[in-house]
């Protein structure tokens, strides 16, 4: 029988492999944040639209807004949506300077009529709610600021459609049947997929490995394996967007022709900044690739497989941030900014419950709450008011929502770092099942000091290596 305990222990042993490639990867994921525009994302909370993998982008790299059906309150008292956006646009202004930042809001349908549950699959009605946020953001801030866009993911597939202020549509599904694309790889110039990376230190850390090589298989590591994906993103990204500005006719010889002919002609009469060409191009470009693998993939899997993976299978609700590492179809992923996250938080409990119809556990209901921290905590006081105090008040959401049949892990990550560090809040709540608590021997005025804070965190960390070996 597996244990509530056992889960978590399993999906944190995860974290911390993930968690310590994003660590060893930084260097990369600067480079590539470097030419990159801040982008932030609203989407729905269904596990199977999770993270910033179908768009190319790292993670750490896009900050994301996550209610039911993408619905929010856009009144100026939602504190949380708006400081959101408000936090890339001025993350945009002081470091990317000329680029603004780029809002998407995110609806998502399905071919196999496995749509949005919050919307009971229907696509008008999840365009309503995407709608209404594009409009409102646009009268808040300038182009210059914030290039705003709809999306639309087909959940079976990852094919992501970009929808930009006049109701074009920049849709990979539809480059991918006008170019009868079919595996990965075709979307790409044979000279550039058949040849080793010509950059050095991409090359080394792919292992010396041709693109061609990378995406063979049903599980290509140009998308499974997270430090080759890294790297790839950031040559890709870099290659394209310094083509594209000083000799377009290259970029021929990366892409293939009729692909990025069709892009620019669907692109052609939108007003796009100069500095948001080639990072759209690139979204585009990879997104399609990574949906020809999703497809590849659906092909090679039994129908009961098959069925797992297009319609809902989340093990868990995750409550907060910081879960951008965790793969598809894992959580049910909420986040503040709704305007009302008991509502969202019922949603999630509803997908639960069905999941747990098709797929037996022995255990509760799983929750998990994350509170991610940008920067140090150097005191006491800012760990309780960055940490404890947020963790309490939405654990008290939780309980409104999922009473006492829960099993519930807390924890706090940091933002560049994305690593859960497991911490009891509650110490006589029964229904935190994981026992490991990182801060319980310096959780106090008298105790506490960053430098013990960090020696608690490695020994965390370390514990997990020990019990691997």
């Amino acid at each position: 029988m597996k244990t509530a305990y056992d889960f978590f222990q399993t999906y944190l042993a995860e974290n911390i492999a993930d968690s310590d490639v994003l660590q060893r990867m930084q260097n990369v994921i600067a480079e590539f944040s470097a030419r990159a525009p801040k982008m932030i994302v609203m989407k729905c909370i269904d596990g199977r639209v999770h993270g910033s993998a179908a768009k190319g982008y790292p993670p750490t790299t896009v900050v994301f807004g996550r209610t039911d059906g993408n619905k929010v309150s856009l009144d100026r008292s939602n504190f949380w949506y708006w400081n959101r956006i408000d936090r890339v646009v001025k993350n945009a202004y002081f470091n990317t300077p000329q680029t603004p930042a780029v809002f998407i809001a995110f609806m998502h349908h399905s071919k196999s009529g496995l749509g949005c549950a919050s919307h009971q699959s229907n696509d008008v009605e999840a365009y309503k709610s995407i709608e209404m946020q594009m409009t409102e953001v646009r009268k808040q801030y300038s182009d210059a600021e914030l290039f705003v866009l709809g999306g639309d993911t087909e959940t079976d597939t990852m094919a992501e459609a970009l929808i930009f202020s006049d109701g074009t549509r920049l849709d990979s599904a539809e480059i991918i049947s006008y170019c009868n694309l079919v595996k990965p790889a075709d979307v790409f110039h044979k000279a550039f997929v058949s040849q080793k990376i010509d950059d050095i230190a991409t090359c080394r850390n792919i292992n010396h490995q041709t693109p061609l090589a990378l995406l063979e298989g049903e599980n290509p590591r140009f998308f499974a394996n997270l430090d080759v994906c890294l790297n790839m993103q950031n040559y890709l990204l870099r290659t394209i967007t310094t083509l594209i500005r000083k000799e377009r006719t290259e970029l021929y010889r990366i892409v293939r022709p009729d692909v990025l002919d069709l892009i620019f002609d669907t692109i052609r009469e939108q007003k796009i900044p100069v500095n948001l060409l080639g990072p759209i191009v690139y979204q585009t470009v990879w997104n399609i690739a990574y949906s020809l693998y999703h497809t590849t993939l659906l092909k090679s899997l039994s129908e009961e497989q098959r069925t797992a993976l297009l319609d809902h299978a989340e093990e868990l609700a995750c409550y907060g941030d910081g879960f951008e590492t965790l793969p598809r179809n894992k959580s049910v992923l909420v986040k503040t900014g709704r305007g009302n996250d008991m509502e969202a938080l019922h949603v999630a409990r509803k997908v639960l419950e069905k999941n747990r119809v098709r797929y037996h556990q022995d255990h509760k209901l799983l929750v998990h709450i994350n509170v991610e921290v940008n920067g140090q905590m150097m005191e006491w006081e800012d760990f309780n008011d960055n940490v404890g105090s947020r963790i309490l008040t939405m654990l008290r959401n939780v309980g409104s929502v999922f009473g006492d049949d829960v099993a519930i892990l807390t924890s706090y990550s940091y933002r560049n770092e994305k690593r859960f560090y497991p911490v009891k809040i509650s110490r006589e709540d029964s229904r935190l099942v994981y026992p490991v608590d990182v801060i319980a021997p310096v959780n106090s005025i008298s105790k506490f000091s960053n430098m013990l804070l960090k020696a608690e965190e490695a020994l965390y960390r370390m514990e997990f290596f020990k019990e691997s070996r």
